[in-house]
């Protein structure tokens, strides 16, 4: 069961991203981040038809790149406002706001599932991977939309399955090739990254908000994993899964899985870096 807080946040969720190190992962590889996601939320803002005057809203906004692109897609006169529940991610979202000179643009602390967000606020509500993490997704979904005025937009993307992606299909089968297992993803369905793999889960749960003309469209995009091989497997040994992986094993056995993690990520390398595809539903309803 999960509670609110006084500050808008439900507890489980909440005490993932108020663990530090994984507060200093995402701080750490904020371009990394823009660089595996950054075309799956073009995709994402070309959908939500943003037009100059309107209000939009950024779902999980993490450190605010794709807040600050809706907030110059707006403008002028209209506004951005970004909503997360980590306050390292916020205040780097507010640092990146003031160099870039948007001033267009706000961010809130609290959990988009029970923030009271004024109704009808809005004109979009957008989200690049955000919306994943929703412990309980009905209500985080129609909650968002009584902050959209009528007629408003939704528009979002969401991972599909682990294996859509290739650079978890190479980490998977290093793993389960030598470990004998893939890594713990958690249980289907269950709040995390891949939470909306099931298409049909996703349309249920955006149409049981409230929201109708639901699109659900299967997109694949280029995913800038890292500036090279060893850059990539870096990243990959240093993710709790890997690591509760690499427990009680061998110092060769890890060698050699590490080993190995290098030959499957070595094709993908190339001039602009590991470059390889990932596979995402982009979402988009009306309210």
């Amino acid at each position: 069961m999960t509670h609110p807080d006084e500050g808008g946040r439900v507890a489980e969720q909440s005490e993932l991203w108020d663990l530090e190190h994984f507060q200093e992962l995402w701080l750490r590889e904020t371009d990394r981040w823009d660089g595996t996601g950054a075309r799956f939320g073009e995709a994402m803002l070309d959908v939500a038809r943003l037009a100059p005057g309107e209000r939009v809203l950024d779902v999980g906004c993490g450190h605010g790149t794709t807040t600050l692109e809706a907030a110059r897609r707006v403008a002028p006169g209209g506004a951005a406002v970004g909503v997360d529940i980590t306050p390292p991610l916020l205040a780097r979202a507010r640092e990146r706001a003031a160099e870039a000179g948007v001033g267009n643009v706000g961010f809130l602390e609290g959990d988009a599932q029970v923030y009271p967000f004024e109704e009808g606020a809005f004109d979009a509500v957008i989200s690049r991977f955000g919306t994943m993490f929703f412990e309980d997704p009905e209500a985080a979904f129609a909650n968002l939309g009584r902050a959209l005025r009528p007629r408003g937009r939704l528009a979002i993307v969401c991972w599909q399955g682990p294996l859509e992606s290739e650079w978890i299909g190479v980490a998977a089968g290093v793993a389960v090739a030598h470990f004998g297992k893939p890594p713990d993803l958690g249980p289907p369905g269950a709040p995390g990254p891949f939470a909306f793999a099931d298409g049909e889960r996703l349309r249920r749960v955006v149409e049981a908000g409230g929201f109708g003309d639901v699109t659900i469209e299967a997109i694949t995009r280029s995913m800038r994993m890292g500036d090279d091989v060893d850059d990539v497997v870096e990243l990959i040994t240093s993710l709790d899964q890997t690591k509760a992986l690499f427990e009680g094993q061998s110092a060769d056995k890890v060698a050699a899985a590490v080993d190995a993690l290098r030959q499957g990520f070595s094709p993908y390398e190339g001039p602009d870096g590991v470059v390889m595809n990932g596979t995402a539903w982009l979402a988009s309803a009306g309210r």
